[in-house]
């Protein structure tokens, strides 16, 4: 049962970690801990006062105590049972008002923790992990403590009382109630044996199909133009079945239990009814002690059965709170009496110097880089994809800790602004997402970022949502496309006013309809900024003050435009190859000992439109 893709998951906390992190949980509230604790308690007590009536019921039947002596075993017995039902109400109610401060409290910590978490250790494994675990773990943990945590506790209370009023009873009924402790141990042991390792399993396997699933959704351009759809749906159809049978293999987990839980209940109470009619015959007990020690002992079928079948929603709880804790562990914890360190100064803008940083799991990343970028000037990363160069780019953006090396930069300068391909518009109106970087900006800024990357529109969107008095939540009053999605974000950059800017492939998703109005953004960003541009279209990079060209995490070229085309190199080739028309291109004799050129998409750059 292993799979590839675990070797790039995230982390699951050990039992020990999760015990320790539910009781720092129910610390954190002592004294409806104990009031649950002693709530449950008097409701368990309570409940064992109608099996002692009708005990005592059946020996005045059996002696001809008379209806007075009858009755009043009869209102007892009532008695007991509204009591024991108006405590287990009380007592689940505040169990369920602790149980979702709790969830809170781990519902806060998960999701913090997970925004806090190193760019690295979701971008080295597979973001359906951390996906999963943000969504159906947490599910899963407050299933299990909304409606599972009451049933099991009010179950565990109730075992304990029966049993102890059980052996006040008499010590060899108790005795004889006990034939049935290797059934349910034997049955319990190997289910919790095998359970762990299967419904971790199952977790793992719905992390992956959901992986398969996502990679299949949002490559599906790429998958059509390369006829691979079929190799896609294959993936998912295989971690699809995987996760079906790790789910089988827990219900036929489930279904062994329940044949050992069902012998049990049988052994136990015939060798009670059996010892009882041996000790009454003796005229050591009376048939009403009987009775009462078989309906004490009957009275643990259902809490029994739920303490043991509930094992399988505790199980999947606690796998659930494991990668949960496992997330929370993983985070770098803020400190609040701390200073944060301060960034290296430099009399440059951004200094590298002999950086490596690989991850983990792929082994992939840059090594030994060195790049100096004056203040207020460009440097364009180049090279295909996969050869490093968004690497460096979230090196210094801080997002990944070099192996080794320094990256300094000026102390004017200590947070670098990063600006990704990835098309992202955040729910409200246009001012709500350009408010995310200066929540104190005012219309007329707003205004402003909007007319310098060339957003007009945006400015009359604006007019419309505030004079039609739209709430915070209600989207734009004009559709948007990812050409204007990316125009907001430059234009939110530009409102941060960042000293140095990173942009990584900001033009990679626009469409060739906004290209231009996009770059153009971009152009009035760098103005008078000190900018790092990666980019896989050269006519962007060539107003770059410094070119540096990648090629397998090292950088193999740099210069100027105009030096890197007058020497024959890879930035040269591309630079023709995208530049140049088919009917331009010189004319090459095929060799059919060779494989044919690539084509710029093959080999991970972007056609010129």
């Amino acid at each position: 049962m292993t799979d590839p893709s675990r070797s790039a998951l995230l982390p699951i906390a050990s039992s020990a970690r999760v015990r320790a992190a539910v009781g720092a949980l129910l610390r954190q509230h002592p004294g409806r801990t104990a009031a649950v604790a002693v709530l449950f308690l008097a409701a368990s007590a309570l409940g064992i006062v109608m099996p002692a009536c009708l005990g005592r019921i059946v020996d005045a039947v059996s002696t001809d105590a008379g209806l007075p002596t009858i009755a009043g075993w009869v209102a007892g017995a009532g008695a007991g049972a509204i009591g024991a039902a108006v405590m287990m109400l009380w007592a689940t109610r505040v169990l369920t008002g602790l149980v979702q401060d709790m969830l809170a409290s781990l519902r806060e910590d998960g999701f913090a923790s997970a925004m806090r978490l190193p760019v690295s250790s979701v971008d080295d494994g597979e973001s359906a992990d951390l996906l999963s675990r943000v969504t159906g773990d947490v599910d899963a943990v407050a299933e299990a403590g909304g409606n599972v945590a009451p049933t099991l506790l009010s179950a565990g209370f109730a075992i304990a009382v029966s049993v102890a009023a059980l052996t006040a009873l008499d010590p060899w009924l108790a005795l004889a109630g006990l034939a049935s402790a290797p059934c349910y141990i034997l049955g319990t042991r190997a289910f919790l044996r095998r359970s762990r390792v299967v419904f971790r399993e199952v977790r793992v396997r719905e992390a992956a199909r959901s992986q398969a699933v996502l990679e299949a959704v949002e490559g599906i351009e790429t998958l059509t133009a390369f006829n691979e759809q079929e190799h896609a749906l294959e993936r998912v159809r295989e971690r699809a079945e995987g996760s079906i049978r790790t789910q089988i293999e827990g219900v036929r987990l489930t279904n062994r239990l329940f044949r050992w839980i069902n012998g049990g209940e049988l052994v136990g109470l015939a060798a009670i009814l059996a010892t009882g009619f041996l000790l009454q015959s003796a005229g050591a007990i009376t048939v009403g002690m009987v009775t009462t020690a078989a309906l004490l002992f009957h009275r643990l079928f259902g809490p029994v059965g739920q303490l043991i079948f509930g094992l399988d929603d505790i199980q999947r709880a606690t796998i659930g709170l494991a990668r949960l804790v496992g997330v929370i562990d993983l985070a770098p914890q803020r400190s609040e009496t701390t200073e944060p360190d301060a960034v290296p100064a430099t009399s440059t803008g951004i200094e590298v110097r002999d950086v490596t940083f690989l991850y983990p799991t792929t082994g992939r990343g840059i090594s030994e880089v060195t790049l100096t970028v004056d203040p207020g000037t460009t440097a364009a990363l180049v090279g295909s994809s996969g050869s490093g160069k968004s690497t460096l780019a979230r090196v210094i953006a801080g997002h990944h800790p070099p192996s080794s090396g320094s990256v300094h930069l000026a102390s004017e300068i200590a947070d670098p602004y990063y600006l990704s391909q990835e098309l992202h518009h955040f729910r409200g109106t246009i001012a709500d997402n350009l408010r995310l970087v200066a929540p104190d900006a005012s219309h007329g800024e707003m205004v402003a970022v909007l007319h310098a990357v060339g957003a007009a529109w945006a400015v009359d969107a604006m007019a419309s949502e505030s004079g039609g008095a739209q709430h915070p939540s209600d989207a734009p009053t004009v559709p948007l496309d990812e050409g204007r999605i990316q125009q907001l974000a430059v234009a939110r950059a530009l409102l941060a006013d960042p000293a140095v800017v990173i942009l990584d492939e900001a033009t990679a998703d626009v469409g060739l309809h906004h290209r231009d109005a996009v770059e153009g953004a971009i152009t009035a960003l760098r103005e008078g900024r000190t900018a790092l541009l990666i980019a896989h279209r050269l006519q962007q990079a060539s107003t770059a003050e410094q070119i540096v060209v990648f090629a397998d995490g090292r950088a193999t070229q740099r210069g100027t435009h105009e030096e890197l085309l007058a020497s024959d190199g890879p930035y040269r080739r591309s630079w023709l190859a995208q530049t140049q028309s088919p009917l331009d291109r010189p004319t090459q004799t095929p060799n059919p000992t060779s494989n044919p050129t690539r084509t710029p998409h093959e080999s991970g750059e972007t056609e010129t439109p």
